[in-house]
């Protein structure tokens, strides 16, 4: 399994489990997590959720660029964009409080996993990429899931330039919610989550649900400019 779940007090915590490989997001991975998402809000013993990652090296390194390397290269990218589309619809989907534990360094795709939960809590001693653009890589679905987070000003920064936001400097500049010691990181996470259900749980979903429809119907333009871009993408990149 590459997906890890446990329930405690109401709080459903699904763990990226693939640390041998920096929990690189493979189809199987991100399959087992839209699965594990549908099982959560079916179940009324789930009060709330925090999604984290297994092991100190990455909460995720991105998309696993070694799948589908037998496809052309806009077929392969294609396809992982594809998945990862309906893995970000999932989450932001969830209709219950969705917290992103991060322990360490949450890189393009698996930092826009973070970035689809409701709070995200980060180890002070880590940080955000996205460094898609440093393989002449366009990122529109990254653009729009900083855009969801009020982070527009950390667009240049963070896309355009490809540069890390630390733990700090993305506190800071509300890109997260809050920072804490990585060995504070699970309890912090856990008590955000039950924080959250002590309001309305109706009143949350509805929400919830009105903001990322927002969010969601400009992933689904990002995603059909990505595909663009990656038409008319000069031969022999890579």
């Amino acid at each position: 399994m590459k997906i890890e779940s446990s329930l405690n007090d109401g709080v459903l915590t699904l763990t990226i489990a693939r640390p041998e490989a920096a929990n690189a997001l493979n189809e199987a991975l991100q399959l087992e997590l839209q699965d594990a998402l549908a099982r959560g809000q079916a179940d009324p013993f789930v009060k709330a959720a925090v999604l984290a990652a297994a092991g100190t090296k990455a909460f995720s390194a991105g998309a696993d660029l070694r799948e589908y390397a037998e496809l052309p290269w806009a077929q392969a990218a294609l396809r992982r964009r594809e998945v990862l589309m309906e893995t970000l619809y999932a989450l932001l989907r969830f209709a219950k409080p969705l917290v992103a534990s991060v322990q360490a360094p949450a890189v393009g795709a698996g930092a826009m996993l973070a970035l689809a939960c409701d709070e995200i809590v980060m180890n002070g001693a880590t940080w955000l990429s996205f460094p898609e653009s440093q393989h002449d890589m366009p990122s529109p679905v990254g653009i729009v899931m900083l855009e969801h987070r009020g982070a527009q000003g950390q667009v240049q920064r963070l896309i355009q330039r490809a540069q890390r936001l630390s733990a700090g400097d993305a506190h800071a500049a509300g890109v997260i919610d809050a920072v804490c010691p990585a060995q504070d990181l699970a309890t912090l996470c856990d008590q955000t989550a039950l924080e959250l259900t002590e309001v309305g749980a109706h009143a949350y979903a509805q929400n919830k649900r009105w903001r990322n429809d927002q969010c969601i119907a400009a992933l689904a333009r990002a995603a059909l400019a990505a595909t663009a871009a990656d038409e008319h993408r000069p031969k022999g990149a890579h």
